[in-house]
């Protein structure tokens, strides 16, 4: 049976580096790295650089280096990412 999926948007102020669904994924916030599931409560984060990795429904994982600050939300089984700078 397959992982149910949400919106992902991974958003800089140049760029969407990405949009699309996500079955997983796993950010760098100040508390430590947070692993995001569909329909996961409400949520609102600072993040740090870091890895931000996430899985297709399809299987395929992707790997973005966030390379500054920036803020998560999680809302409405959707999750947004809204970094300074992204490299894939």
């Amino acid at each position: 049976m397959a992982s149910p999926a949400f919106t992902l948007e991974v958003v800089t102020p140049e760029r969407v580096v990405f949009t699309g669904q996500a079955t997983t994924a796993v950010v760098p916030a100040e508390e430590g790295y947070l692993g995001i599931l569909a329909h996961h409560a409400p949520l609102i984060a600072t993040l740090t650089p870091g890895r931000i990795t996430f899985r297709s429904p399809e299987g395929t994982m992707t790997t973005l280096q966030n390379e500054g600050a920036g803020f998560l939300e999680v809302r409405d089984n959707r999750v947004t990412v809204l970094a300074d700078r992204v490299a894939a």
